[in-house]
């Protein structure tokens, strides 16, 4: 049997339907560590690949953003892994095969906060993680009995998970790899919907899987960039410490997510930069206090603690990439400058700005359609960067007029120089 797995298009800066985000984007100076993060490879789909080994004869792996499919090597199965924002793109290649007779698979986070939806379009969908459903689909398969529905009932074990087939990819072709070392986030934002693939419950896999799998890319592109996944991977600080330590001797350079609160703990913050550690996407969410708190209260009650923190996370030689949302019920106009200044006046290394987005499954985009104010639910607009709802203190142009100002403010020119001195000045006095 043969089984073709791909990454639709629409991760990348911009859209078919709406180019004006990448024309924006294109002006601007010093976004590196964005692009690599709309970059990747789908990690979830490699480690599919692995799994199925066992029953298919060939396996391809595509990525829209980089390549064309190949749809004329008589596929039996085609399967798919995406987010809301691909979602469009994917139900459209999903019809094409189905028109060919081929067998439509699919799972991700837009699959599984919109499952009903998305069987309109594919033979099965897969709810949650698919590693205990996955070998249950394959004999159903075989069988002549697949069902619509497989659905996840209980946490994975990531201590079993399989090793991503890294050598798929045309490796060459990417800056960065992508590697999961961890499911779950104990927060509960409430623009998120990853909570309701993963949970909020922490699991990770050894510290031997995780060397392994770095092991196996570093043969095939040396010296690599990694970008961890995880959703919050320095949570549980005593594993931290011992992967951080493993790492050191791996010479790669990586970047992951995490939270604020890695800022409390010297013991970590000393081992990052060894470890090769050179970014962390931090949620910092919302400056405005009012905004912050109705996104998550943890975050609230440490929001007077963000400067200190930042400087503790910088001063160990790693760059804070702050996250922000803009335009949100409790923003006015002043949102935008405020952002710009606190960005700027802590020299963060890079900030990811966007505009509410209320994706499937999170409890935004449940407040938002329950008030009508949900203006498109064409999914291939949810870049996080394409206004899709009813502002609530400002109009569309002006969010959208707010959010152009705000990037190229912080992206400019000068701000990008400012920032580079800032870190040429940590880096020698750390003697690098």
């Amino acid at each position: 049997m043969k089984l073709a797995l791909i990454s639709p298009k629409g991760i990348g800066m911009g859209t078919a339907d709406y180019k004006e985000t990448e024309r924006l984007y294109a002006s601007m100076s010093n976004i590196e560590s964005l692009r690599e993060l709309m970059s990747c490879p789908n990690s979830p789909l490699l480690t599919i690949a692995a799994m199925a080994e066992r029953h298919f004869d060939h396996i391809a792996y595509f990525d829209e953003e980089i390549e064309e499919i190949d749809s004329c090597a008589g596929y039996d199965v085609v399967g798919m892994s995406f987010m809301t924002q691909q979602a469009t793109r994917a139900y459209e290649l999903a019809a094409k095969f189905r028109g060919e007779g081929v067998y439509t698979i699919c799972g991700g986070m837009h699959p599984t906060n919109l499952p009903e939806q998305t069987l309109e379009y594919f033979d099965t969908v897969f709810i949650g993680e698919c590693e205990n459903t996955w070998d249950e689909f394959v004999m159903d398969f075989i069988n002549g009995s697949p069902r619509r529905i497989y659905e996840n009932t209980s946490p994975v074990d990531m201590k079993k998970a399989a090793i991503p087939r890294y050598d798929l990819l045309k490796i060459d072709r990417y800056k960065t790899i992508p590697v999961q070392i961890s499911r779950g986030c104990p927060h509960n934002c409430a623009f998120c919907a990853s909570t309701k693939v993963y949970g909020p419950q922490y699991r990770h896999k050894s510290i031997a899987q995780v060397m392994a799998e770095l092991d196996l890319i570093s043969a095939l592109k040396p010296h690599p960039n990694i970008y961890f996944t995880d959703d919050n991977m320095l949570v549980q600080k005593e594993f931290a410490v011992n992967l951080l330590t493993s790492l050191k001797d791996k010479r790669i350079n990586w970047m992951s997510h995490t939270d604020i609160s890695v800022a409390d703990h010297p013991e970590i913050l000393a081992l990052l930069h060894p470890s090769g550690c050179r970014k962390l996407v931090i949620g910092l969410e919302s400056i405005v206090s009012e905004s912050l708190e109705s996104l998550e209260k943890w975050k609230h009650a440490r929001m007077s603690q963000y400067r200190e923190s930042i400087q503790k996370i910088q001063e160990a030689g790693v760059g804070v990439w702050g996250t922000f949302i803009v335009g949100l019920d409790h923003d006015n106009h002043e949102v935008f400058q405020k952002v710009v200044d606190f960005t700027l006046d802590n020299n963060l290394y890079g900030a990811m700005i966007s505009v509410p987005t209320p994706f499937p499954g999170s409890a935004l985009f449940d407040q938002l359609d329950k008030e009508r104010r949900i203006l498109s639910k064409h999914w291939g607009n949810y870049t996080l960067w394409n206004v899709v709802i009813k502002p609530k203190q400002m109009t569309v142009k002006e969010l959208e007029d707010g959010f152009s100002f705000a990037l190229k403010s912080i992206y400019s020119k000068e701000a990008a120089l400012k920032r580079l001195e800032y870190y040429k000045r940590i880096y020698k006095r750390m003697g690098k």
